[in-house]
């Protein structure tokens, strides 16, 4: 075996041994394996892209190198109407006749208008050709591209393509396809908006701060619910339905300094002054009042030796309403305009009688 031999059979070798799948995939070549695929796999259609165009346009242009004889179908995407997929006479007749003959005929079909009929047997072979298109495009330049697009109603015209079709700019492939039979050559084109990537917005850089202290962040600028409660008190159902606008309820023993601020579960979280600010009711955080002590004179003293002896007089908890009728609390209201905030806080000062509550619209 001479040398040269001996070299040209290691070359072929070498060319048996390279793997397929080291071959770059381009956009061309995964389209053209889409379509060559979905028609055999479905209707068992054998023919050979031939070429493929790729161009950018605007929705006129587009529409405007749209011939007549096109049978134009609807892409849709999120429910909504995004591209125009279009197939010649050729291309049709050549999938009809798979489905009826289960062959193509030696001889061209004759161009007319395309009906219902015409989509409905194609269907198939386009509803493969979307469905493939994605997973062959993956890695190229036009991944994602044909994401999400789905067979539509068929439009009739291009005038009425350029009515229902948003005016953007359309990517659009145009393919060209061999039929291997009496020369016959189809056409199909695609076209849909190019794809837009979302930008991902730079992020500050955060600080190094340890778990704790983020965690007490988080937890500083979480919602709470508080409600500011004035009085309590429990009436009958049919009172209460029986309220009406103009009606007086007494407070008994209730003050500006008797707001109470509690949480949702009904914990007092803290007690309040009532007051207003910029012209709307307000509170402000206080502590609670200190018990203030009166002579009770004669009848007063009578009175307390007639309580039982077993009842503790003064504050019941924490709740200074409950001890105004005992008479160990000043629980008068102060009608002199003491009972708001005071003035060197910026406040208005609100004088009010707390002994009723009025009912208003």
């Amino acid at each position: 075996m001479t040398d040269s031999m001996h070299s040209t059979i290691l070359r072929r070798m070498a060319r048996r041994r390279t793997d397929p799948a080291e071959v770059p995939l381009t956009s061309s070549r995964a389209v053209r394996l889409a379509l060559t695929k979905a028609a055999n796999d479905t209707i068992g259609l054998v023919l050979t892209v031939m070429g493929m165009g790729e161009d950018v346009q605007p929705l006129d242009d587009l529409l405007g190198g749209l011939d007549d004889t096109l049978m134009l179908i609807g892409l849709q995407r999120n429910g909504q109407l995004a591209g125009i997929l279009a197939l010649d006479m050729q291309m049709r007749a050549a999938v009809m006749e798979m489905q009826t003959v289960g062959r193509l005929i030696a001889k061209q079909a004759e161009d007319r208008t395309p009906t219902g009929t015409d989509k409905t047997m194609c269907d198939p072979v386009l509803a493969a050709f979307l469905t493939a298109l994605p997973l062959a495009m993956a890695g190229t330049e036009l991944d994602g591209w044909v994401d999400g697009a789905l067979l539509g109603d068929r439009i009739d015209n291009r005038r009425v393509a350029g009515l229902v079709l948003d005016d953007r700019d359309y990517r659009t492939l145009r393919l060209t396809v061999d039929l291997g039979v009496a020369d016959r050559q189809g056409a199909l084109l695609l076209a849909l908006p190019l794809a837009t990537k979302t930008a991902v917005p730079a992020r500050d850089p955060v600080d190094d701060m340890d778990w704790g202290t983020q965690f007490r962040a988080v937890v500083a600028d979480a919602p709470a619910s508080l409600e500011a409660q004035l009085h309590r008190f429990t009436i009958p159902l049919a009172q209460a339905r029986a309220l009406r606008a103009g009606q007086v309820l007494p407070l008994p023993g209730c003050t500006v300094n008797s707001v109470r601020i509690m949480s949702p579960d009904g914990h007092k979280i803290a007690q309040a002054k009532l007051g207003q600010l910029g012209g709307m009711r307000a509170v402000r955080i206080e502590q609670a009042p200190a018990p203030q002590m009166r002579d009770l004179g004669a009848t007063g003293l009578s009175g307390m030796m007639a309580l039982d002896a077993a009842e503790p007089l003064g504050f019941q908890g924490d709740d200074p309403l409950n001890a105004g009728d005992a008479g160990l609390i000043d629980g008068a209201p102060d009608t002199g305009g003491g009972n708001a905030f005071d003035s060197d806080s910026g406040l208005d000062v609100v004088p009010m009688d707390m002994d009723a509550l009025s009912l208003t619209d």
